[in-house]
């Protein structure tokens, strides 16, 4: 960095050797990890007698949430330090107990994060009068600025040195309220309160506030870290941390001598503040104003940040008139941001509003500016386990779902306003915008004109508001993560508070996630298919990418991959956590097992029991596909209509779909980049597993003799002779009762996809289908309500042929196939199956029935021929073989009554009902 004035220039040298001498100190290996984290650390302002001020405590989000501890530790008041609001830290029970909370959201734990001060370009001041009258500014300088983080944290732990130095002149101690088991408030001595500086570790953005706050407040640099090498000697790994400490200290010797000059003093302007702040806090100074007046406390209430300036701003006065209300806002991958949103709002303006504050403060700063196409809003609660959420989103839940939802889990009302529903927000709300896909800026270009993107122009001109998500130019948002191994909050799991698939009841909008933590792989090119079949499932550990065994990857297609998932449903307490879920994010500790039958919801089918199952996880490969299965004609949409008709599904022959679910997936080729997904979610049922109806059919028509394994012949063998004409009838009835079932649902398509969209029973008795789309015309045509009721009148829709209820299936060709081969393929081979159907199609009528008896002799009855049975029993074989055979005839040749039974699904069963079986 390079500064006008000399004075400004840091003593390189001299740095380097501050540095080493703090890395003898601090930044030590964690024992091991993850570790015990008991206790956190406290230094003391003052040293001995002078410690009337209190101190800092450097600790972990799981120190904060032990309020036993606190209270123990005299503390009176709590700083988060972390990206965001911890779910479920006691908030409440800490106002209770007489500890102020508040807040700085310190975004990353990286080592280029300005979490103490930042070098910025500023104009200078005009160099003359004419210039200044001009409106004209001087050339750009470099400037050292404090972080707003810093500002924060000083501004804290002034309030509670005035309240310790006012508690000491008035010859009395500290005493705060908590309550006791009786419920009833007791007093609770203490000595001076001490400020608790939390993060989610205890190790990098606590530390370094806590230090530097100490710093401003006159206690040197080595005392501090000696402190810390007793107590947390891990604490203060992050490099870049460290060097803005040994910075921080610099400045400081520069500005306290009295001998310091005005000009080196307004260069540095707000360390130079600060210092003045921290020393007042002291001298009981009042131009540092304290929050003692009724509008003050009702702010800090609202924004858990304490304030310095005199002036309330237009936003300010929005909240403490309560039309709007200050939310967290998390972008998962990104960072967290306080967002004020609409007291009194529809969903839809909610989600407007976040992803317009998204675009505005994050995305069009980004290396290659962009707008959000794609993404969700996911509701949460402080108070509430972080896994216990709704998707705002009607692609996952119906909308009086999500407000029926949000009423009983969190109390959220809604009142129809102009028609729709506003619902009322408070500060305890808590939403992720998790984005999927976003539209790229051009290329700047010099006819634009003050530096603005093109994005800008092309796509501002239509308004914050416009919907991207359709938008043919979109792309997948992806995020870059780096793990460093000795620092657990660079862990993706915390970074994210968990790296668990979630998933919601597309009927009942409960939510549920993967037992286990788990990662997918994605790769660029959507053909690389090997790329997609890597997993992590690490919890409080690096991650290390595995190809999954058999069992975890059901089966892939060219549209997708489905894998295996435990899930479980979650809880507002936290009940479904097990030794697997990040520890670092539960806080409260459960005193006794919770009873999981408990859940806020009076709704509750068949299927919807609150026991972990298996999942099928269906990924699509690529974001196009992704986009158009969420569609409300395509499968997604198809799916959740589905489900809502499950009565209609009661024999389950069509697949299970439970819901949508949304992972993270990584870059198989870059393990630092990360994207989300959507996934549709079924139930895994072991009876069908992986044993698609194309692998029953390679089996079935296999010669024996091919296969050179003895273990696998025999399995053959076995199947292929306990497999029957009434196996055959079982099997094919079973499969177009699949199909009678999506027309009774209203599905208009299938798609065979050679026959892996079916699966098989492992008993053969039973088929499934999984597979369906949606947008494939089907024949069902309905008059449009608009023509029907034209001007209020009732008038009579236009004539048309009447059309039959049926899929958009090849009739034709499969379904005759699959008939063929079971009929002619057992043991021969497909080839078989060809030449024989042509010899058949090639001869007079009584040859080929003479060929087909001769062929379902050997195929089902094998042994008729071959021993010397009864006269009578060989007859009753030869008889049902003929009607077999006059059946297969027909129907191959489409000989009445068989001529048009491929032409409608139930023409089919019909057929298929008059196959005759002994």
């Amino acid at each position: 960095m390079s500064f006008e004035d000399d004075e400004l220039m840091f003593d390189e040298e001299h740095l380097q050797s501050r540095l080493a001498l703090m890395r003898q100190y601090i930044a030590r290996p964690i024992p091991q990890q993850p570790w015990d984290d008991s206790m956190p650390a406290l230094i003391p302002l003052h040293e001995g007698d002078a410690a009337s001020e209190g101190g800092i405590i450097i600790a972990g989000s799981k120190h904060a949430a032990n309020i036993p501890l606190l209270q123990s530790m005299n503390v009176t008041a709590v700083l988060n330090c972390a990206s965001g609001g911890i779910a479920r830290l006691p908030v409440d029970e800490l106002k209770k107990c007489g500890i102020r909370y508040a807040f700085t959201n310190c975004r990353q734990d990286s080592y280029t994060y300005p979490i103490l001060h930042e070098t910025k370009s500023v104009a200078k001041r005009p160099d003359n009068l004419q210039r200044m009258l001009e409106g004209k500014t001087g050339d750009t300088q470099q400037r050292i600025i404090v972080s707003q983080h810093l500002e924060v944290s000083s501004a804290l732990f002034s309030d509670i040195r005035r309240q310790n130095i006012n508690s000491a002149r008035k010859g009395r101690k500290n005493i705060c309220t908590r309550s006791n088991s009786s419920g009833e408030g007791r007093p609770h001595i203490t000595g001076p309160g001490n400020v608790v500086f939390f993060c989610v570790a205890g190790q990098n953005r606590s530390a370094a506030l806590a230090a530097a706050t100490l710093m401003l407040h006159g206690k040197p640099l080595e005392d501090i870290l000696r402190h810390c090498a007793r107590q947390r000697p891990f604490v203060l790994e992050n490099v870049g941390f460290q060097r803005q400490l040994v910075e921080l200290e610099a400045i400081i010797c520069k500005l306290k001598p009295r001998n310091a000059t005005q000009l080196l003093r307004d260069q540095l302007t707000s360390h130079w503040d600060l210092i003045k702040q921290a020393k007042s806090s002291s001298e009981q100074n009042k131009r540092f104003r304290i929050m003692d007046g009724s509008e003050d406390e009702k702010l800090m209430a609202l924004t858990n940040r304490p304030k310095a300036s005199l002036s309330y701003s237009e936003s300010e006065g929005e909240l403490l008139a309560g039309t709007k209300v200050e939310v967290e806002l998390l972008i998962p991958g990104l960072c967290t941001m306080e967002v004020r949103i609409p007291t009194e709002c529809t969903i839809a303006t909610l989600k407007q509003s976040l992803v317009q504050h998204a675009n505005t403060n994050l995305l069009r700063y980004d290396e290659h500016p962009s707008k959000i196409a794609k993404a969700w809003v996911v509701l949460a609660m402080f108070g509430y386990d972080d896994m216990y959420d709704v998707p705002l989103e009607v692609e996952a839940v119906e909308m009086k779902v999500q407000l029926k939802r949000i009423k009983q889990m969190f109390g959220l009302t809604a009142r129809l306003k102009d028609g729709e529903p506003h619902v009322t927000w408070n500060e305890r709300c808590r939403f992720a915008l998790v984005i999927f896909s976003v539209v790229r800026a051009p290329a700047v270009s010099e006819s634009v004109p003050n530096g603005a993107t093109e994005m800008e122009i092309d796509l501002g001109a239509t308004g914050d508001g416009v919907d991207l998500s359709k938008h043919p130019d979109q792309v997948p948002w992806t995020f870059v993560h780096e793990e460093r191994p000795n620092a657990p909050a660079t862990l993706l799991q915390n970074t994210l508070r968990s790296t668990h698939l979630r998933a919601w009841d597309f009927v009942t909008g409960e939510s549920l996630a993967s037992k286990l933590p788990i990662v997918f792989s994605f790769a660029e090119d959507p053909r690389d298919k090997r790329a997609f079949m890597r997993v992590s499932r690490c919890a409080d550990q690096l991650l290390q990418f595995h190809a999954p065994g058999e069992g975890d990857i059901l089966g892939m297609g060219e549209n997708a991959i489905v894998h295996r998932v435990q899930l479980s449903f979650t809880q507002a307490d936290g009940g479904h956590r097990d030794e697997h879920w990040t520890k670092v994010n539960v806080g409260l500790e459960n005193q006794q097992p919770k009873d999981k039958s408990s859940n806020n919801s009076d709704e509750d089918d068949n299927d919807s029991s609150h026991e972990d199952w298996d999942a099928a996880v269906k990924r699509p490969f690529s974001l196009g596909k992704m986009l158009v299965f969420l569609q409300h004609s395509s499968e997604a949409g198809l799916a959740k209509r589905l489900r809502l008709a499950n009565l209609l599904n009661s024999d389950k022959r069509v697949l299970y779909f439970y819901g949508l679910g949304l992972g993270l997936s990584t870059d198989a080729y870059n393990t630092n980049q990360y994207k989300f997904e959507l996934m549709l979610l079924a139930k895994y049922c072991e009876t069908f597993s992986t044993y698609t109806m194309r692998c029953f059919m390679d089996e079935y028509t296999t010669a024996q003799s091919s296969v050179t394994n003895v273990a696998q012949r025999l399995s053959l063998k076995k199947m292929q002779s306990d497999f029957s004409i009434t196996s055959v009838k079982v099997f094919l009835v079973s499969l177009l009762n699949g199909f009678r079932d999506l027309t009774l649902m209203g599905v208009q398509a299938f798609d065979f996809n050679h026959l892996n969209n079916v699966l098989v029973s492992r008993d053969y008795q039973s088929v499934r289908l999984i597979d369906i789309d949606g947008n494939a015309q089907g024949s069902i045509d309905y008059p449009s309500l608009q023509k029907t009721f034209a001007n209020g009148k009732m008038t009579r829709p236009p004539a048309k042929p009447p059309q039959k209820p049926c899929l958009h299936v090849d009739l034709n060709i499969l379904l005759p196939s699959v008939i063929e081969q079971l009929i002619l393929g057992k043991g021969r081979g497909r080839s078989f199956v060809s030449n024989t159907r042509s010899e058949i199609w090639r001869a007079k009528e009584e040859d080929g029935k003479a060929i087909i008896r001769g062929v379902l002799m050997e195929n089902f009855y094998p042994g008729v021929e071959n021993q010397a049975a009864e006269v009578e029993v060989k007859g009753k074989e030869q008889i049902h073989v003929t009607k077999v055979a006059e059946w297969f005839y027909a129907l191959l040749k489409k000989q009445s009554p068989w001529t048009n039974w491929t032409n409608d699904i139930y023409d089919a069963m019909r057929c298929i009902d008059h196959l005759p079986i002994s």
